[in-house]
């Protein structure tokens, strides 16, 4: 949504729903999913309970909202990774530009992934992370390798690849402040990926 685009109304209802999403993310890290409630929502978010309603009718609406936006977020990004490019940039000694652009928008939404992804999390939000870093880049590899065109092997080569990328970020994200800039996190996962393609190739 632009901002030029948008009515002074349309302005206010969208910054009071990131309010309250933000107020979710706080509010699951501090006591759990289970134990989040729309007083509280409403209370961090700074609204009364009503304009609450007007938004959400309960906290579930608030997450699938949340998770929502993130993958469809994530997806823009993603789609645009070619496995094939990023080794060839990666084999001149340059960072893959459409990576760094996805671990940017991870970075930028840090809190949301990490609770998330974390203990307290959603499993489903998960598998569909899981689920758009194996589709765009398994089916992009099964132009390159013959192998990738055998189903049984393209859904596993899928869910090694997604695991993978996911686990990486996870501890990435769980680590917080003392990190690895985005720069240094796209090297570690091509880092990773050149040590086990010469694990093999040497063994």
């Amino acid at each position: 949504m632009e901002g030029s685009a948008m009515s002074v109304h349309d302005k206010m209802n969208f910054e009071t729903k990131q309010a309250i999403k933000s107020a979710l993310i706080q509010q699951v890290e501090e006591v759990g999913f289970e134990r989040v409630t729309v007083k509280n929502l409403a209370l961090t978010a700074q609204i009364n309970r009503g304009t609450f309603y007007l938004h959400y009718s309960d906290k579930y609406k608030v997450m699938e909202d949340l998770q929502q936006e993130l993958l469809m977020e994530l997806e823009r990004y993603v789609k645009h990774v070619q496995p094939v490019d990023a080794f060839q940039t990666l084999k001149m000694g340059q960072l893959y530009q459409p990576f760094i652009k996805v671990i940017t928008c991870i970075k930028e939404h840090a809190p949301a992934f990490r609770m998330l992804l974390g203990e307290q999390g959603s499993p489903s939000f998960t598998q569909k992370m899981k689920t758009i870093f194996g589709n765009h880049i398994s089916d992009r590899l099964s132009v390159v390798r013959e192998e990738v065109k055998d189903p049984e092997f393209q859904q596993y080569l899928q869910a090694f690849i997604a695991s993978a990328i996911l686990g990486v970020i996870q501890e990435w994200l769980e680590k917080g402040n003392d990190n690895l800039t985005i720069e240094e996190m796209v090297t570690m996962h091509f880092r990773l990926m050149r040590f086990l393609g010469n694990v093999v190739a040497s063994s």
